[in-house]
Order: C-alpha cells, then structure tokens, then sequence
C-alpha cells in the first residue's frame, strides 16, 4: 500500500464516482479501478460496494476513511516537518553560556527565534572552562565563552573582546572614576572567578599583576556565576572584584556597587563562539549565522 493509493480513495469515496474522481485526479478511470482493487487486495477487505446506479462504502470502506484522513494530514506535517528540518526551521539548539555573556546571547536568541519559531532552544549557564567538553560531549551545540577554545575539536570564531572592570563598593575613594589603573587597587583585597571556572579570565588578570611586578593580594576566588556573596563582600569593603564585560553588572537588591573600567593595555578578554567541527544540523547552522548577523552588525554600530 501506498500514499498515492490512499489519495485515489479518499478521491473516490468523496465523489463515490469512479468518473469524477479520475477527473479530480488527473488520471483515466481504468487505471483508478484498478489501483482501487490492488488496495483492496491488499487489506483483503471491499472498501466500496459498486453496481451501474452507484457507488457506496462498507462499513468497512467507512472506518478506513476515518483513518485515511489522518494518515493524510500526518504525512503532510511530516513532509513539512522534513522541509522545514532541511531549511534549518525545526529542530532543537542548545546554547552554554559563560558568565556575562546572557545579554549578548539573549538579543541572539530573541532574534532567532522570531525567524524561527519552530526550533526548540534550550539555553543552560556554564563557565568557559568546562563548555569545551561539554560541547565534545554533545550536552551543547553552541558555546559563547572565553579561551581557552579545544581549536583541535572545535570550530570557533571571534565575536568581540571584552574591557576589564573592577567592581568597588560605592564609598571607595575610586568609585566615581571613569577608569583605574592597576597600581592604584593593587594593595586592595581581591575576588577573581576560581580559574577552574574561567581560565583564560583567571589567567588574564593575574598576567596583568605580573607585568607590573605586583601581586594579588586573593581574599576569595570560589565565585559563581549567579553567587551574590561576592558582590556582598565587596558592599561591605572587604575586596574588589575584577571580571569583564558584563560579567560584574548584575544588580543585587539591596546592593549598590561602582563600576569603573581598567585602564592597562591588555586588559581586554575575547569572547568567541564555538561548535563541533563538521557540524551538519541545519538548525544549528542557522543560529551560528544568526549570531554572525546580529554580533556583526553591534560591532559596525561600536566602531561608527
């Protein structure tokens, strides 16, 4: 049994009109006859009862229509289903993303997802550090992070870099700079992400103490990315924090904090988007050049 079998009875038990019903399907009526038969043959029941006045279903012509409609309907949602896979508009996408990094995906996302309302997202918080295996593991599609990037496993390209900020209680004596230098908070007591979190991050800023022969003086560095006690400690005046980009501008109720750029010259982070090399989903496919397009487009607007 084929569709095309199904399509010729649904026509004849529409028209029950052998004549009409091969005009409707653009074929001859000796032909629909006999794939007519050849169904019933094959389900070894008559489906309609024939003489020279009329056409008529049985009874059990009449419960396989009921069923042939909807195998029908389903094997159109399921052509549409395909096509809509192959254009990359269904599917699922998991997205890891490091800390900080939720607005820029966010606009990614909502944007995607307007284009695409048929494709299933799933967006999970998780440090630079541990998307590389993560993605190699296929518990994510797409990471935005910070290096270190697995290049040997991984695809990746860069979509921006990040500016250092040092967080400061609001009664600092710096609090209301437009920018520090490390010399002036090197004496402060410091909170950093743990550098199994975020690598590259951890090893950036304590390059940057290096290269001017001073050192941190740690009084935390088990920060998590949604943990509020960092930003405790440092309402209370105990330490600063240093992170990048939007990682340190999450508001705390109750909580107001300072925030002012370092001002060194490498102290500036990347952040990259990667995937598994030869990637064949479409809809992962899709999202990569959605990210291109709306990350492209913010970095033309910040260099006019």
């Amino acid at each position: 049994m084929e569709l095309r079998h199904i399509r010729y009875f649904l026509a004849v038990a529409e028209y029950l009109n052998f004549s009409k019903a091969a005009q409707q399907l653009h074929i001859a009526q000796p032909p629909l006859s006999r794939q007519i038969r050849q169904l019933e043959e094959d389900l070894g029941v008559a489906l309609f009862v024939r003489n020279k006045r009329r056409v008529q279903l049985t009874k059990s012509g009449k419960v396989f229509l009921d069923e042939a409609r909807k195998l029908v309907v389903q094997a159109g949602r399921a052509t549409e289903a395909a096509r809509h896979a192959q254009k990359g508009e269904s599917g699922l996408v998991r997205i890891g993303i490091a800390s900080g990094l939720g607005g820029v995906v966010g606009q990614v996302v909502v944007d995607y997802c307007k284009h695409f309302p048929a494709v299933n997202m799933e967006c999970k918080d998780i440090f630079s550090s541990l998307q590389n295996p993560a993605l190699q593991k296929h518990e994510i599609d797409i990471g935005f992070l910070r290096p270190p990037i697995d290049q040997v496993n991984l695809d990746c390209e860069l979509l921006f870099e990040e500016d250092f900020t040092v967080v400061l209680p609001t009664t600092h004596r710096l609090a209301h700079r437009k920018s520090v230098r490390l010399k002036e908070i090197s004496d402060e007591p410091l909170i950093i992400f743990d550098r199994s979190f975020s690598t590259g991050l951890y090893d950036k800023i304590l390059g940057l103490y290096s290269r001017q022969g001073l050192t941190p003086h740690f009084t935390v560095t088990h920060i998590e990315s949604h943990e509020e006690a960092g930003a405790i400690m440092v309402a209370s005046g105990k330490a600063i924090f240093i992170g990048a980009g939007g990682l340190i501008t999450r508001s705390v109720r109750g909580i107001e904090l300072a925030t002012v750029r370092l001002n060194e010259l490498d102290a500036k982070i990347e952040v990259y988007m990667a995937w598994r090399r030869n990637e064949e989903s479409p809809a992962i496919l899709s999202f990569l050049n959605s990210a291109r397009r709306i990350l492209g487009r913010q970095a033309v607007r910040k260099s006019a």
